[in-house]
Order: structure tokens, then C-alpha cells, then sequence
């Protein structure tokens, strides 16, 4: 993400004012620093506002239940897979049925259960406030057998309860993802049969209704400029960041950001103040172009796939890549559950365009190495699935009708008509630009070495 740092270095701020330079000692600070001090606090605070604005948007939404008006430690059961019409997240998977829940632990640890799911795939991965995946229950982890986890908040009240096994999650708020895999529609009914099973367990036991359905309404807008960095330091204080961010958060002090602090206490003067909070607003703005880039740039570097970096769903103190995933892909899982791909480009660099035809092609001993499953899933230029004929959106190896030629090789053809040959897979494409997310489930070895890459998307001849 290093062409990321560069890019966010707006209103002429340098690299290291943005990613090396400390906080000065006094209270009032210059408006080249306040700015360059402003834009780090945006980078470092955006995926914790991000994951508080999901949060507000999904408790926001009344369950039909008699236990809970607001769904805190409820379970939201998806009614099936998003169409072309749904824009509540950008490129939705259509392999797997959700399960989410926002769960507070501060009255003590929720309980989360599932029945035996056989060999269907299935996992449940958390997520601090910092978006964070600090624990997995699911297949790879934890077995398919039926179990019963309690999740704990490490220094928070009460033990898990006898009989549970103990998750242990170092904050009070988490976020739930369940996915579980669905092809077809008799197969959709039987993994709801399968999640209608699932339970979640507050504190004090009352359990709220496992199949509450609902659409979420559009999130709020993000807040920007000096609102951003007040809501960043109330936010602070009700998620404390993780201890090994310490000494980075120390700068923001000069700038009235922090937890307990406010930019009006820090007595700046107002063309500073001014000056700050148009970093913030200018950053917010550029955010999501500076990532388009960044991607395109890693693209043409891997015959048109952006492949994300190793510590993807476990930053560290890589802020710049936390924010530029809590901008594209909120809620990314970490590369040893789920491998993600996604191509804008064909293998000549150009952009991928419905009024042309493309092949791919996994050759004999190529299929993607998957200990669960893999898919393709096509999307318009926004990152919303098209509106395709049959509403074929996707193509992979948990899917009826995937088509394998006698020497094991796969073809992929992506055009706006059926292609006649009988054992190619067909992706219909829309009339614009297009891109495709390639998503590997248990990715094997040479996936997660990068031995294994996906091969190029290839214009068709004339």
C-alpha cells in the first residue's frame, strides 16, 4: 500500500509529515502540521468510525421479536442472496447465506451455538472495532460438529458458562459475520434449515429470535471534517485502541484528538483549525480514487489481478491498509479462511468492457486450490452484480453444471451472448465496464505463498 501513503499526502503535505513525523510539543501547531497531523488521525480512525457506522445502521433496525427492539446480541439471518437491486455493500458474495450479529459483552459473554454441518462450509469470524479479525469459529477452525462457544471479553465480567467452549476477544464490542455455503435454490433452503438452528445467548439467557429478517436502510453518511475527529475521540473512549498503538495516538494530543480530548481544548487558532479540518474533509474525498489506483497499479503488476496484501484482517500497525480496506472490502476475512482476487484489467492492461469478449482459462492441474470451494462473480463497474440474463452472476466448483473439459482444464468465457461451445462456463456481461472478484475458501499452500496465482483474463481475437 506504499503508492496509498503517497497518494494521501493532500494539499502538498510530504510522505514523512504524513507517516514519520511526531506531534509538536506545543499545544498550538502550524497549519502545515495541523494538516499533516489531521490526515493521519482521518487514515488511522476511518475503519473504527466505519465499523461503528455499520454497527448504528444495523441495531437501528427493529426485529420481530418480543425480546429486543434493538438487535444487540440477536441474530440476523439473510432471507437469501443480494441482486442486482441490493447496494447495502459493495461486490456481495452469492456463495454463502449471512448470519450477523452486533454483539456487546459488557454484561458478559454471549453463547453463541450451531448444529452439525456436516461437510457443508461454514464459518463465524469476529471483529474488533478497529476491523480486526481477532477469532474464527467455523470448519477450519473449530470442526463441523455441533458446538456451543462463549464468547468472552478478555478482562470482562463473568466466566463462560459449563459446557461452552471459551472464545476470547479482546473488546466489549464485536462484530459477528456467519457465512455459510448455498448454490441452488433447493440448496439455499437447506442451509436455512441448517442456520435457523443457530442460536446466540446473551447475558441472563433471554434468547431473541435466531431467523429476525430484515434489510438494513442506507448507512448514515461518514462524518468529516472537525466532526470526524471529535466522534473519533468519543469513539476512542468507548473502544479503547489496542495498547500497541500508544505511542503513534500520542501526536494527535496537539490537535485535541484522543480519548477524553476534543479539537476545540486544544486552543488552535482559526485559519489552523480551518486548515485541519479541510485535511480531513480533502482526505475523506480521496479516499476512495487513491485506492482505485493503488489497485490498478498492483493489477498491472499480476496480469490484471489486485491480490491483497498478506496482513489483510490482521494489520498490525499498517494503518494505511486498514483504512483502504474499510473502504473497498469492510469486514475482509484473514488469507488462511478466504483468498480474494479481483480484476478491472485484461492481460494487455486495458479495462475490462461488456462490448467485448474474454476467455480465461484454468489449465489441466490449475483449478484454484481450495479446501472448501472457489467462485467467479461478475459485477458492473460500481461493484454491483449486473443485471445479466438468468441472473448468472457467478460460477464455481460448489456450483451444479460446472463444466470441466476431459483434460481437466476449465474454461471461462465472459461475453454479453452464450458462446455455443458446449463445455466452456459462460459469465454474461453488462453493457459498461466490468470486474471480477475471484474468492478461494481454504485456500491451499501455494495460494497463501503466492506460488499459485490466478491466470489472465484474455481479450477475444478481432
Amino acid at each position: 500500500m506504499s503508492s496509498m501513503r503517497t497518494g494521501l499526502a493532500v494539499a502538498g503535505i510530504a510522505v514523512t509529515a504524513l507517516l514519520g513525523a511526531g506531534a509538536p510539543a506545543r499545544s498550538a501547531v502550524t497549519a502545515p502540521q495541523a494538516a499533516a497531523l489531521g490526515t493521519q488521525a482521518y487514515v488511522y480512525g476511518f475503519p473504527l468510525m466505519e465499523f461503528l457506522r455499520v454497527r448504528a445502521t444495523a441495531t437501528s433496525v427493529p426485529c420481530p421479536t418480543s425480546t429486543a427492539e434493538a438487535p444487540v446480541n440477536a441474530l440476523g439471518i439473510a432471507a437469501g442472496f443480494p441482486g442486482p437491486q441490493d447496494r447495502t455493500v459493495v461486490q456481495p458474495n452469492v456463495d454463502t447465506l449471512y448470519a450477523v450479529a452486533q454483539l456487546d459483552l459488557g454484561a458478559g459473554p454471549v453463547v453463541l451455538g450451531h448444529p452439525d454441518m456436516g461437510d457443508r462450509y461454514f464459518v463465524f469470524q469476529f471483529l474488533d472495532p478497529y476491523t480486526n479479525t481477532v477469532a474464527y469459529v467455523g470448519q477450519r477452525t473449530t470442526g463441523a460438529s455441533a458446538g456451543r462457544f462463549a464468547i468472552t471479553w478478555s478482562g470482562g465480567p463473568g466466566a463462560a458458562p459449563a459446557g461452552t467452549t471459551p472464545v476470547v476477544v479482546p473488546s466489549r464490542r464485536i462484530w459477528m459475520i456467519g457465512r455459510v455455503l448455498a448454490t441452488d435454490s433447493a440448496d439455499q433452503l437447506a442451509a436455512r434449515a441448517l442456520m435457523r438452528r443457530f442460536t446466540l445467548t446473551p447475558p441472563g439467557g433471554a434468547t431473541p429470535d435466531p431467523d429476525c429478517e430484515h434489510q438494513p436502510p442506507v448507512p448514515a453518511p461518514r462524518r468529516t471534517g472537525i466532526d470526524f475527529l471529535d466522534g473519533l475521540s468519543a469513539a476512542m473512549e468507548d473502544n479503547p485502541p489496542p495498547a500497541r498503538d500508544a505511542a503513534f495516538l500520542q501526536r494527535f494530543t496537539a490537535i485535541g484528538v484522543g480519548p477524553g480530548r476534543r479539537v476545540g481544548q486544544a486552543r488552535l487558532g482559526p485559519v489552523v483549525r480551518a486548515v485541519l479540518s479541510r485535511a480531513v474533509t480533502a482526505t475523506d474525498h480521496a479516499m476512495p480514487k487513491l485506492v482505485e489506483a493503488q489497485q490498478f497499479r498492483g493489477a498491472l503488476a499480476r496480469r490484471g489481478w489486485m491480490v491483497p496484501p498478506a496482513n489483510i484482517g490482521d494489520y498490525g500497525r499498517d494503518y494505511v491498509t486498514r483504512a483502504g480496506v474499510a473502504e473497498v472490502g469492510l469486514g475482509a476475512n484473514t488469507p488462511e479462511e478466504a483468498a480474494y482476487s479481483t480484476a478491472q484489467l485484461d492481460v494487455r492492461g486495458r479495462r475490462l468492457d461488456g462490448r467485448r469478449t474474454y476467455a480465461l482459462r484454468f489449465g489441466p492441474g490449475q483449478e484454484p486450490p481450495a479446501g472448501a470451494f472457489w467462485s467467479l462473480t461478475l459485477y458492473n463497474e460500481a461493484g454491483v452484480l449486473a443485471d445479466v440474463p438468468e441472473d448468472r452472476h457467478a460460477i464455481g466448483s460448489s456450483r451444479p453444471g460446472l463444466h470441466r473439459r476431459p483434460d481437466g482444464s476449465i474454461a471461462v468465457v465472459f461475453s454479453r451472448e452464450r458462446p455455443s461451445a458446449p463445455d466452456v462456463n459462460w459469465l454474461p456481461t453488462p453493457r459498461g465496464r466490468f470486474l471480477v472478484t475471484l474468492r478461494i475458501y481454504r485456500p491451499g499452500p501455494s495460494v497463501l505463498s503466492g506460488a499459485w496465482r490466478p491466470p489472465g483474463i484474455e481479450p477475444a481475437a478481432g
